[in-house]
């Protein structure tokens, strides 16, 4: 099936890697229009000219310092000047430092809470005015199973990501109560099969196929997350199948987060 988002404009945070990089392609298949947002412009580019080489004019890319509310003015107006709308927001940008809390610098819990949090408040404050004038719309926030169990490794980051579920749903109510046709949910996944495990594997001197292993044990359904099984849920959501889902959690993590399942 293809054509979920046609004639939608989709703007995609972190699109130049990893899942933001899967979520692009993914909504450009369905028809979407792309706006590849990164940190790193060079990969945005290269997201974008992959996504033009299939359907050309169909995405542009830009640089983004998404803890910038200068950088999200400068580039929801490019958005708008490229496509003449905005229907779907992904906040995807995202960093994960480890630690415990007597190990955390304070430093380094400001740069996780402004790249992870202070993002989606930009994101989701500034767009609201183009997804208006647009008609509606959807955001997409993705959060974690961090944000829905506690690690004592993951402390800055799992507060980030709740932080991100807790304004999903404030937002989602609001533009609910004010009748603004725009939905708000966010997406929680467990460990997936990117660039970042394979830097994970690198720095702990193990091969990547022994890192899913081992991750894979750790989950109930056996294996670690393909890019896909996120991104299907990125184009429900961002399609009119889901029209009536606001400030909704979508979890998808193969049952780690149901409960303790002993080895049998």
């Amino acid at each position: 099936m293809h054509g979920r988002v046609e004639g939608k404009t989709a703007l995609i945070t972190g699109g130049g890697s990893g899942l933001g990089r899967e979520a692009a392609m993914h909504l450009a298949e369905e028809g979407a229009n792309i706006v590849v947002s990164d940190l790193n412009d060079d990969t945005a580019q290269a997201t974008a000219d992959e996504i033009n080489a299939q359907r050309q004019g169909a995405a542009v890319a830009a640089r983004h310092d998404v803890s910038s509310e200068e950088d999200w003015a400068d580039v929801l107006k490019t958005t708008n000047s490229q496509f003449g709308s905005l229907h779907i927001l992904v906040n995807n940008a995202g960093i994960s430092i480890h630690g415990p809390i007597e190990e955390v610098a304070f430093e380094t819990w400001k740069q996780v809470q402004e790249v992870n949090v202070d993002s989606v408040f930009w994101g989701c404050k500034l767009a609201l005015p183009y997804m208006r004038e647009s008609g509606g719309g959807s955001i997409i926030n993705i959060s974690s199973t961090a944000a829905l169990y506690a690690n004592p490794m993951t402390l800055s980051y799992g507060v980030s990501k709740a932080s991100v579920s807790y304004m999903t749903k404030s937002i989602a109510l609001h533009c609910a109560q004010q009748r603004y046709n725009i939905r708000c949910n966010s997406i929680h996944p467990t460990f997936i099969k990117t660039p970042l495990l394979e830097r994970l594997a690198d720095a702990a001197g193990r091969t990547v196929e022994d890192v899913h292993q081992s991750l894979g044990d750790v989950v109930p359904l056996g294996e670690v997350l393909e890019p896909r099984d996120v991104t299907f849920a990125v184009i429900y959501l961002a399609s009119d199948e889901s029209k009536m889902m606001t400030g909704a959690e979508l979890v998808i993590d193969g049952g780690l987060t149901a409960g303790y399942l002993p080895k049998i």
